[in-house]
């Protein structure tokens, strides 16, 4: 197993870029498909510029740690911050015909990764949990009801 990838940038919109970066890179050496890591990358950003957005209020200099782990054909990303904890109740995607910009982070986050899960049980912040088998076919939300 190769290690964990850790990486802690600040929360603001300018150093995701770093965050997808290193994702591609890892996912590279691990010659994951383009399309699967391009999908990849699109929910990891999703996810931290939530933490941004809804977490932090807006950039700011609290750190949003990213780790990255590659264990076989399972990969798994962590994203921890330290802003307002989330209320898991609340986290859903708005309606896909509701036509408007923003508001999908959390569908492809679904529709994309075969895991998604969010810890608060912490003093502040949330850890944000995200897991994808990489030898598997990308399905969407709706074939993964059907099964």
């Amino acid at each position: 197993m190769a290690p964990p990838i850790k990486l802690s940038i600040p929360g603001d919109p300018k150093y995701l870029g770093l965050i997808r970066k290193v994702l591609q890179e890892l996912l590279d050496s691990h010659e994951v498909p383009a399309d699967t890591a391009r999908r990849l990358i699109l929910c990891v950003d999703e996810a931290c510029a939530n933490v941004i957005k809804h977490g932090y209020d807006g950039p700011c200099d609290e750190p949003i740690e990213a780790t990255f782990t590659i264990e076989g054909d399972d990969f798994k990303v962590q994203i921890r911050d330290y802003g307002k904890q989330c209320d898991t109740s609340q986290i859903k995607p708005r309606r896909l015909d509701d036509i408007k910009p923003g508001g999908l982070g959390t569908h492809f986050m679904n529709e994309i990764m075969d895991e998604v899960s969010y810890c608060t049980n912490r003093a502040k912040g949330t850890l944000l949990t995200m897991m994808k088998k990489l030898k598997t076919e990308l399905t969407s939300a709706h074939d993964k009801d059907k099964g």
